[in-house]
């Protein structure tokens, strides 16, 4: 929530909440939006939007807001309204026309954001083709969450510390149906950051203007630690709707550190000191780990995670019928994000990362692809053989 911290200058225009939504056009910032109705939601489509990206669009919203809302316990005191353009030129348009944003602060937005929620007005601006190569899209959830979340916290907005206000907004993103793959890149990423010593004390991670100042690889990293703190945050709370119970004690007046201990029994300090350890357990690092399903839809994605800091790591994946070897470089936080998509044929692969003396490797069958080629005089790969094994000294007689 960037957004909590800038200044405005102009006067936003103002958001329509309508008690039941209406079909129609509108015109704002030059561009002509076609109103959708997505059940509890009011989305406004850029025009230059393909019918078949807005249709997959909405059906994404109706799933995202009913969810949000079970989440928190909590219905929508209105109909939210959510404005999507088509790039991202037009996005800064709309951003300084809908939050009243000056032309440089809606640029520097659109430039460092692919969706915005603006708490003064309560409209989300998207920027479509920021976000439509990446399945699912759960852009709009993030959001969704921070405008549910004003509800759940009022009148204590107050004792809400920025990563649990980010950090549940990112966590519902990687809980979204079929997006197993955020969730694998938030767990070994976040055990990263213990590995390398990059791991951010959560006092620093407390008020929006220190979030905020918080940028480069940092500022991607801060959203997968807060959202991995949440997550065991959330898993000590226990029950069936643990942020609902959570938000109830806090608008009641209680902070996190009493709330939490009312309700899981256990004290906070201890908890925050117990962090690191328990973010990095079973994920020391080095490693790899895979998932299915992938940005792009079907295939498998993998994590390599726990290296020094931007050191360069051997990556080779071997199948039947595809291989490829690389050197990457990891990021300062030492972890690496890449997957088998359309490229690769369906198969079994075996993924090796070696660095120095240290090799590991693992199988995965993969889902989805072109299909393989069946001359087996066109075999260029052996899955079945493991680099990292020992292999065996034969002496001369």
């Amino acid at each position: 929530m960037l957004a909590l911290s800038l200044i405005l200058t102009l006067a936003p225009a103002p958001i329509a909440h309508a008690a039941d939504c209406t079909s129609g056009a509108r015109i704002l910032a030059g561009i002509t939006f076609e109103r959708l109705c997505a059940n509890v939601v009011d989305v406004l489509i850029d025009a230059q939007i393909e019918p078949g990206d807005a249709a997959a669009l909405r059906a994404q919203v109706v799933d995202d807001a009913a969810a949000v809302q079970a989440e928190f316990g909590l219905d929508f005191p209105s109909r939210p309204v959510i404005h999507v353009v088509a790039t991202t030129a037009r996005y800064a348009a709309a951003l300084h026309v809908l939050f009243g944003y000056p032309d440089v602060t809606a640029r520097w937005v659109a430039d460092n954001s692919v969706a915005f929620f603006e708490p003064a007005t309560g409209g989300i601006a998207v920027d479509w083709d920021a976000i439509r190569d990446r399945r699912p899209i759960t852009a709009i959830r993030h959001e969704l969450t921070h405008l549910i979340t004003l509800s759940a916290c009022a009148p204590r907005c107050d004792l809400v510390p920025a990563w649990l206000n980010e950090g549940q907004a990112h966590f519902a993103e990687a809980a979204a149906p079929g997006a197993a793959w955020r969730a694998l890149r938030m767990r070994y990423e976040a055990a990263s950051l213990v590995t390398t010593g990059t791991f951010m004390p959560l006092t620093v991670l407390v008020t929006q203007q220190s979030w905020n100042a918080i940028t480069s690889w940092q500022g991607y990293y801060k959203y997968q630690e807060a959202a991995r703190v949440t997550e065991l945050l959330r898993d000590d709370v226990g029950g069936e709707r643990p942020i609902a119970t959570l938000y109830q004690r806090l608008r009641g007046g209680e902070n996190v550190a009493r709330a939490y201990r009312a309700l899981s029994g256990k004290d906070f300090a201890e908890f925050v000191s117990a962090l690191p350890a328990r973010l990095q357990e079973g994920a020391d690092g080095p490693g790899i780990e895979t998932v299915g399903g992938t940005p792009e839809g079907p295939g498998t994605s993998f994590v390599l995670y726990g290296f020094a800091p931007e050191s360069e790591v051997t990556l080779s994946i071997d199948g039947r019928f595809y291989t490829s070897h690389q050197v990457v470089t990891v990021s300062p936080e030492g972890s690496w994000f890449g997957w088998l998509g359309d490229a690769a044929p369906s198969g079994v692969y075996r993924l090796t990362t070696a660095t120095g003396a240290w090799c590991a490797s693992v199988v995965v069958a993969k889902r989805g692809g072109r299909r393989a080629i069946l001359d087996p005089d066109a075999v260029i790969g052996d899955p079945a053989r493991d680099p990292c094994a020992p292999r065996p000294r034969f002496r001369p007689n």
